[in-house]
């Protein structure tokens, strides 16, 4: 599990199906659903009026990227240096989602059987024991007709009241469990079975269906839940057949050297190899110990290894990426012209908002003079710093209005009133 750690900030992307259906056109620009899903994906909690202002943002988003690259901005020399540092992590995460996330798919059939075992409850009482002796014993009790509760007195469970471990769901009881309790009636004794170390017998005093919640309330949570699950597991799968395919070495020695002071250790010691792979391929004490410590010194007791699996993983990816010349793919170039588009917008938009504001102290002193009663019983001292904050987001957000309004003005955006109307609705289709 601990080769998870790199795959832990990806595995909740939810993939939706979508359209190519036009949503709007900006000048001579035209974006589709699909665009604006790339953009964001609504969930169900978002209603109508996050949806506009959701749709609102990416307008003004595509608005401000056209008119940044007329004014140069994918030269800038600080979205490029930006780029460059991204480049290699958008590469490998598009190659993984590619290769193992896109290709994830949960059958309807499957969210229904999963939501049947949520909702098929067994109320159930427990006897527990942990040798087969008594277990026959209390078999032949049984079926001789002592009553179960008679028998609590030899269960290991001597905390629960009468044994009674509640309403359990279909999902939650272990699979040789369930196959025995579909097989016996209400008010009937199923067992003995076998868990790990203890033996059971389940009594079932009530077995029932949930009327609520309803499917089409919870429907989307479990698809996403079901993804999760299909996603974790393929995502170990392909890990461990790169670690396997690399022929990943550690060395305990290289690894027992990261936990000491840097300033401690000898030459020879920095040039220990700590990771191998390819037979060929070695990182050293001196290029990770760094970075190492860094975390250390947040999580003392972090196993060293599964900080170097963090890195390696990548590695690993990108050579696969390499390797197979990926870096082409549509996927790839896509995600790579996105993160582009994004960092040309957030440049553009600081240069033409957020560096463009300004507060000063007078500001401030003129603003409290003004507003007095309420501040009453506290001194400019006490709220500069609210102030100075409240001042600024004020002017940000007046040549915010005032650039998105004038880029409105240039681009007219022109919208698909029945894909717009959907999507404030919140239909898949």
């Amino acid at each position: 599990m601990r080769r998870m750690i790199w795959i832990a900030p990806i595995i909740f992307f939810i993939i939706v199906c979508s359209s190519d259906e036009l949503l709007v056109t900006l000048g001579n620009e035209k974006f589709t659903l699909k665009d604006f899903n790339n953009f964001y994906q609504f969930t169900s909690n978002d209603d109508s009026l996050r949806r506009a202002k959701v749709i609102d943002d990416f307008i003004n988003q595509q608005m401000a990227i056209i008119e940044a690259k007329i004014n140069g901005y994918a030269d800038d020399p600080v979205v490029k240096a930006s780029m460059e540092l991204q480049k290699r992590d958008v590469i490998i995460r598009a190659y993984y989602q590619s290769k193992i996330v896109d290709k994830i798919k949960v059958k309807e059939s499957e969210i229904r059987r999963l939501y049947e075992q949520l909702t098929s409850q067994y109320h159930l009482a427990e006897i527990v024991v942990d040798n087969d002796s008594l277990a026959q014993f209390i078999k032949k009790e049984l079926k001789r007709g002592v009553v179960f509760e008679s028998l609590l007195v030899y269960s290991l469970d001597t905390i629960t009241p009468g044994g009674d471990i509640g309403m359990n769901s279909e999902y939650s009881i272990p699979p040789e469990v369930l196959k025995v309790l579909k097989k016996t009636k209400q008010g009937r004794v199923a067992g003995p079975v076998r868990l790990g170390d203890y033996i059971y017998f389940l009594k079932i005093k009530e077995r029932k269906r949930l009327a609520t919640p309803k499917y089409e309330e919870v429907r989307e949570n479990l698809h996403n839940n079901l993804f999760r699950e299909k996603l974790m597991k393929k995502a170990e799968e392909f890990i461990d057949k790169l670690i396997k395919d690399a022929k990943i070495e550690y060395n305990q020695a290289g690894l027992n050297l990261l936990l000491k002071p840097e300033s401690t250790l000898t030459e020879e010691e920095l040039n220990t190899w700590v990771v191998k792979k390819y037979d060929t391929n070695f990182v050293r004490v001196k290029t990770v110990i760094g970075a190492v410590q860094v975390h250390l010194r947040n999580a003392p007791d972090l196993d060293p290894k599964s900080l170097i699996d963090a890195e390696v993983v990548p590695d690993l990816v990108y050579d696969l990426v390499v390797k197979e010349k990926a870096i082409r793919s549509p996927k790839i170039q896509h995600e790579l012209t996105k993160t582009l588009n994004l960092l040309i917008y957030q440049k553009y938009y600081s240069d033409n908002v957020l560096d463009k504001v300004k507060v000063d102290s007078q500001s401030v002193v003129e603003y409290f003079n003004q507003h007095k009663a309420d501040y009453q019983g506290k001194k400019l001292n006490d709220v500069y710093t609210l102030i100075f904050a409240k001042l600024r987001d004020e002017r940000t957000g007046q040549l915010r209005d005032s650039l998105f309004t004038s880029l409105r003005a240039k681009y007219q955006p022109l919208l698909n009133q029945r894909v717009y109307a959907k999507l404030l609705k919140g239909e898949k289709k």
